[in-house]
């Protein structure tokens, strides 16, 4: 036999040794443990998300300059918790003098992350609430309970006031 056949032929044996081990270690995954040919995809471990947003309130009392003008309320609305808030649910919160309503608004965001807050000032007309010179005000948010959240205890806040 000449050098090239003999050339050719071993790497032809080779090659189908080769082929042939790797065709039975690819069929008996248990053989190898995971050592040359190991053909299992790696596991990944996912990790989900389950930080909650925790909506939170703000309420300050602007008293006027004379008593008989209106108070107004300057609240500030938070998510003090570790999730956002999505715009998929909107949440509601209401102003109140004295058990009484005086405001209600719906609001729903793209995102309001950790740390996001808007604030308001809602003026309290005297004329149709006819209040007086003592007594309270309330902001209730998240008032249907519509977002899941880390403290369902801090969405309200009361405040007295006195003119």
């Amino acid at each position: 036999m000449e050098v090239r056949t003999k050339a050719i032929v071993s790497v032809l044996v080779i090659g189908a040794v080769i082929g042939g081990v790797y065709t039975f270690s690819a069929n008996n995954s248990a053989l190898f443990k995971g050592q040359i040919f190991n053909n299992q995809s790696p596991k990944v471990e996912t990790e989900t998300n389950t930080s909650l947003p925790d909506l939170s309130a703000k309420l300050g009392i602007i008293s006027p300059k004379n008593s008989n003008d209106d108070i107004k309320a300057n609240v500030t609305i938070e998510n003090v918790g570790e999730g956002p808030v999505s715009g998929k649910i909107s949440f509601q919160y209401t102003l109140y003098i004295n058990d009484t309503e005086v405001f209600t608004n719906s609001d729903s965001y793209t995102e309001m992350a950790k740390g996001d807050s808007f604030t308001f000032t809602y003026p309290i007309p005297r004329a149709i609430y006819n209040y007086g010179k003592k007594g309270t005000v309330m902001i209730k948010i998240d008032t249907d309970n519509t977002i899941k959240e880390s403290n369902e205890n801090n969405n309200e806040v009361v405040v007295n006031y006195s003119l």
